[in-house]
């Protein structure tokens, strides 16, 4: 049976049982200081672990917590992988790049978003060429009216006339698309790079130049069947990049744009890594383990941040709101953590093989 104790409870623990892990087996070690401490002045930071030859002509970049506090999960796996790498079956000339908790802020703070409310996914994909707004984000914006969310009193008749006029699934993938012109909104993509994405291409200059094909793998939580793994690429079906990737996977493959909650993006993740190491080819993946279902759990999400961005997060009703919605993200139950193993070291496995073979082409 696969041991849960990769896995952690806080984010202090998180990075010592990386960085431990790390240690044991020799690994290189770089920390990259958060500006923002966490909830008890405990200094934050992403720490990244690498095996292999500095002159790896391939790399496996495998991510955690771009979504804070989602980053328990992905984190554990890194951990785990650190325990036996050999069980990857790499090659000499591949190098393995752990990226340990991008947004630690998050993670400490039990939000998906960082300190200044920037989603850090949609800020990797959008800090140069902003999206296109969707003309529905106000009104829901809006309605919601997340600064009096937290009243008991609150009217939702605007909110429910919005559903009623265009559908639910319309105002969830709105908001879901996100937005760069209200920083206290929900699903804010800010504007410029944040301290996140400025770190990530810190990271990548460093250790990815000279590198002539790279595997990408971000782990997130929140959708799909619980414990489940499914993958996605963001890149358009009938392109290399997809079909290399899904060729890659054995099962659980799956394409965003079908469902509000997982919309589709007009641009590509981790693409950004071909403009910054001229020569490299990238095949990035997103590995997404199921959680609740969403309906359960949807208005967590903006009385969560209503408590960070309008009210005390260091409040009773904050905290018990927080631990409800990292629940969400992280269910710390042990089947789940080892479904989160065996699925997870799995599709690294995988895609570790796809690499070799791809790196092996002219």
């Amino acid at each position: 049976m696969l041991s849960t104790d990769a896995f952690a409870t806080t984010a202090a623990e998180a990075d010592h049982r990386f960085e431990m892990a790390a240690g044991r087996i020799r690994a290189s070690v770089e920390r990259y200081p958060c500006p923002i401490p966490g909830p008890d002045g405990t200094p934050l930071g992403c720490t990244v672990a690498r095996i292999g030859p500095a002159d790896a002509t391939a790399a496996l970049v495998v991510i955690s917590g771009i979504h804070g506090v989602e980053g328990f999960a992905g984190g554990g796996l890194q951990t785990a992988l650190l325990a036996d790498p050999t069980c990857l079956g790499r090659s000499a000339d591949l190098a393995v790049i752990l990226v340990h908790q991008l947004n630690p802020w998050g993670l400490a703070w039990n939000r998906r978003e960082d300190h200044d409310n920037v989603d850090v996914f949609r800020n990797l994909l959008y800090h140069e060429h902003p999206a296109t707004p969707d003309p529905l984000y106000d009104a829901i914006d809006d309605a919601i009216d997340l600064p009096a969310w937290g009243n008991p009193n609150r009217s939702d008749e605007a909110r429910q006339n919005l559903v009623a006029r265009h559908g639910l699934d319309r105002l969830i993938a709105a908001i879901r698309r996100g937005q760069h012109h209200r920083p206290k909104g929900m699903t804010y993509h800010g504007q410029g790079p944040c301290w996140s994405t400025r770190t990530i291409h810190t990271i990548v200059d460093r250790h990815l130049a000279g590198v002539r094909r790279v595997a990408v793998v971000d782990i997130h939580t929140g959708f799909g069947d619980p414990g489940q793994g499914l993958v996605m690429s963001y890149e358009p079906r009938d392109s290399d990049r997809y079909r290399r990737a899904r060729g890659w996977i054995g099962t659980d493959f799956y394409t965003p744009g079908g469902d509000a909650d997982i919309p589709a993006h007009e641009r590509a993740p981790y693409r950004f890594i071909e403009d910054r190491i001229p020569g490299s080819e990238v095949t990035a993946v997103i590995l997404e383990f199921g959680t609740e279902p969403p309906d359960v759990t949807r208005d967590l999400f903006p009385l969560n941040a209503y408590h960070h961005l309008h009210g005390d997060p260091r409040s009773e009703a904050a905290r018990q709101i927080g631990a409800r919605y990292r629940l969400f993200c992280y269910p710390e139950t042990d089947p789940w953590k080892r479904a989160v193993l065996a699925r997870g070291l799995t599709v690294l496995t995988e895609v570790t093989a796809g690499l070799t073979a791809w790196a092996a082409e002219p």
